[in-house]
């Protein structure tokens, strides 16, 4: 079967990406209107640096992968490779009972059931910051892990039946 190539999507994160500069504007306006205060200061520029750098780098992301052709995830008959421009993560399909679609706050996700043993073993390597994480997750979402699935040029339920259609083969 042939390779899998999916990207984000440049009109769903349009919006969001809008939406920080515009905040970041807003932001510089208040410093520029004559806020004094110390705490003022501080709370603006974080502002600032947060939507600012949260903007950048989904923009980032978007021009990395259409520039590089370096695609946000790979999937291949044997696993799901994901590349988020920071770190880079595959699931191998001979390690996952099933895929399915969840939603955490406002975002669409896939969670990824691992077979027992794998999602023991995982919880074993994983350092005593990482099983925080993984026991939080699967506190909060009911999985150690998920793929993210929202912004993309595939649907949320696409993308989750695609991977368990890949999974049974």
């Amino acid at each position: 079967m042939e390779e899998i190539r999916i990207y984000h999507s440049i009109w769903k994160n349009i919006g969001l990406i809008a939406t920080c500069f515009v905040f970041v504007a807003m932001g510089i306006l208040m410093l520029l209107r004559g806020e004094q205060s110390f705490i003022a200061w501080t709370g603006i520029l974080f502002f600032i640096l947060f939507f600012g750098g949260g903007g950048l780098f989904v923009l980032f992301l978007i021009l990395r992968e259409r520039i590089s052709h370096k695609a946000y995830y790979i999937i291949t008959d044997e696993s799901v490779s994901m590349d988020s421009g920071m770190k880079k993560q595959e699931v191998r399909f001979a390690d996952v009972e099933e895929f399915y679609l969840i939603k955490v706050s406002s975002s669409k996700q896939i969670g990824i059931k691992y077979k027992k043993e794998v999602e023991f073993q995982k919880m074993n390597d994983a350092s005593s910051a990482g099983r925080t994480f993984r026991k939080l997750n699967e506190l909060l979402a009911g999985v150690q892990e998920s793929l993210p699935a929202d912004g993309l040029n595939i649907k949320p339920q696409e993308l989750c039946d695609l991977l368990n259609m890949r999974l049974t083969r």
